[in-house]
C-alpha cells in the first residue's frame, strides 16, 4: 500500500488481529496489519491497514473520519459498468455567453454557478485548481472564471483499498476552510478529479468539519496527474516548450494528450513521450469518471461546444433538469433541433468506454 512520503505497511509494526470489518471485493475477513498516524491540517489522524486472509487486498481507512468503503460501494455501485452507475448521459452547453467565451469547463462551470443562484449551495471548493494547502473557494460566478487561473495540482493520496485513494492534501485544504469560515457557508458544493470527490464521498463530515455538509459533489474525468516539479517538470518542459506550471487542462485527442495552457496553443503528444511524468499518487487509480459524483462532466473527443454530463444520482438529475429548464443549460437535441439523440448518446458511452481503457493502459505504461 503506497502513501506518497509514507512508509509501506508492514507485517512488523503491529500484531496481527481480525476485525470487524469485511473485504470488498471478496467479503473475506479482514486482518490489522499497520497503524499509524498522519498529519491533516496539524491534526494528528490515526489509520488503520488490513488485509484479506482470502483475496490478500489490503485496504487502509481512518474509522475515525473516513466511511467504510463497503457502505459507499453498496450505495454507488462504482463497478455496475466500465463508466460506473448512471442514470442517463446528455450532451450539454452552456447558453451563459461569458462562460462559453472561456476556457476550461463551460458546462461545469455554468452548473456550479447555478448552484451558487439558486441557493443550492453556500460556496463551491475547486479540489482540483490547487497545488497548496490553502482552499480555492468560489462565492461568485467571478470566483469561478478567476479559478481558471490557478494550475491545477498533485496532492497527498492513500490507497483505501482496491485501488481507490483518498486525497489528503483535499482533506488539509477543507480543514482549513472550516477553521477560518466558521460556520458562514455551511453548505459546500465540490467539484474535483475521481480522487477527490471519492474522499468528499467518503468524509464523515460530522467528525471532521461540524456544522458542514457535501451539498454537490461534480466529478471531472480523470486523464492523469501531470507533476509540474522537479525534474518532470523539467523534463515535461522540453516536451511542450511552455512551462509545465501553466497547464490548465490535460485531454485525449486521438491516441495523443493535449495539454492546454493558460496562453497559447495546445501541444499533443504521444503517450510514451510522457511516460513517467504521472503523478505516483496516481499510477494505480482506476477510476476516470468520477463514479462517486452526483455528475461528472467532461470533454468528449475535440467538441468544444458541448461536454458530455453523467447523471449519476437523483438529485445531479434534478440539479442538471432544472438549470436546463431555467435556461442555463442547453440539450445538444435543443440546439440542432434533433428529434432522436440515442445515437449521440451510444457515441458518447462507446468513447468514454475506451478512455476507461486507455487511462488504464498509460496508467500501466507508467507504473
Amino acid at each position: 500500500i503506497e502513501v506518497s512520503g509514507m512508509p509501506m505497511v508492514s507485517d512488523a509494526s503491529v500484531t496481527s488481529h481480525e476485525t470487524d470489518g469485511a473485504c470488498v471485493s471478496c467479503g473475506g475477513v479482514l486482518q490489522r496489519i499497520d497503524e499509524y498516524a498522519l498529519d491533516i491540517a496539524g491534526e494528528e489522524v490515526l489509520f488503520y491497514a488490513d488485509r484479506c486472509r482470502s483475496c490478500g487486498n489490503e485496504f487502509v481507512n481512518a474509522p475515525r473520519i473516513l466511511r467504510p468503503d463497503a457502505e459507499m460501494i453498496q450505495e454507488f455501485q462504482p463497478d455496475k459498468s466500465p463508466l460506473g452507475s448512471y442514470y442517463r448521459i446528455q450532451n450539454l452547453s452552456s447558453r451563459d455567453r461569458e462562460f462559453r467565451q472561456h476556457p476550461g469547463y463551460r458546462v461545469a462551470g455554468t452548473l456550479l454557478w447555478y448552484l451558487l443562484e439558486e441557493d443550492m449551495a453556500d460556496v463551491v471548493f475547486l479540489a482540483h485548481q490547487s497545488v497548496t494547502e490553502e482552499p480555492v473557494m468560489a462565492y461568485t460566478k467571478k470566483d469561478l472564471y478567476r479559478a481558471w487561473q490557478i494550475r491545477m495540482g498533485a496532492g497527498r493520496a492513500v490507497v483505501t483499498g482496491s485501488g481507490l485513494r483518498a486525497n489528503l492534501l483535499t482533506l488539509t485544504q477543507l480543514k482549513k476552510f472550516t477553521e477560518t469560515d466558521r460556520g458562514l457557508h455551511p453548505r459546500i458544493a465540490v467539484m474535483g478529479r475521481p480522487c477527490q470527490i471519492y474522499t468528499m464521498r467518503k468524509l464523515l463530515w460530522d467528525q471532521f468539519a461540524p456544522g458542514y455538509e457535501l451539498a454537490f459533489g461534480m466529478g471531472t474525468f480523470c486523464y492523469g496527474n501531470f507533476s509540474p516539479g522537479a525534474w518532470g517538470g523539467q523534463k515535461l518542459r522540453e516536451i511542450l516548450g511552455f512551462d509545465p506550471a501553466d497547464i490548465r487542462q490535460v485531454d485525449y485527442v486521438g491516441e495523443e494528450l493535449e495539454f492546454t495552457p493558460l496562453e497559447g496553443n495546445p501541444k499533443c503528444v504521444g503517450q510514451d513521450a510522457v511516460a513517467g511524468l504521472v503523478n505516483a499518487n496516481c499510477l494505480q487509480c482506476y477510476d476516470f469518471t468520477a463514479r462517486f459524483s452526483d455528475v461528472s462532466v467532461g470533454h468528449v473527443g475535440s467538441e468544444e461546444l458541448f461536454e458530455a454530463v453523467l447523471v449519476r444520482t437523483e438529485k445531479g438529475g434534478v440539479v442538471v433538469d432544472q438549470a436546463v429548464r431555467d435556461g442555463f443549460l442547453a440539450p445538444s437535441a435543443q440546439l440542432y433541433g434533433k428529434a432522436d439523440v440515442t445515437d449521440e448518446e451510444m457515441h458518447t458511452v462507446s468513447y468514454l468506454n475506451a478512455m476507461v481503457g486507455i487511462k488504464k493502459e498509460l496508467t500501466g505504461k507508467l507504473r
